[in-house]
């Protein structure tokens, strides 16, 4: 089995390098996800880790000018178990 490669790939990194807001979701069955929008990165990670502790299902992403999204779960500090730091 190959290694998982946890590095952003070109499209994903530049929708996180241009980002102009986050968003937190805690996401739920049957339509009843609630979604977060915060405007930095710092903002995103604190609410990541405060989040992730009452909801494990928990999603962050961030989201450039033209609307698109890139998904932030596979960087260290938006892991499943957060960073304890």
């Amino acid at each position: 089995m190959l290694p998982l490669d946890n590095k952003p790939n070109e499209w994903e990194q530049s929708v996180i390098d241009n980002a102009v807001e986050y968003s937190i979701m805690e996401w739920r069955s049957l339509d009843r996800s609630t979604k977060t929008m915060v405007k930095t990165y710092k903002e995103a990670k604190d609410l990541f880790k405060k989040t992730i502790k009452t909801h494990r299902q928990t999603l962050a992403y961030a989201v450039d000018k033209n609307g698109r999204f890139a998904n932030l779960n596979h960087l260290p500090e938006f892991k499943s178990g957060g960073n304890d730091e």
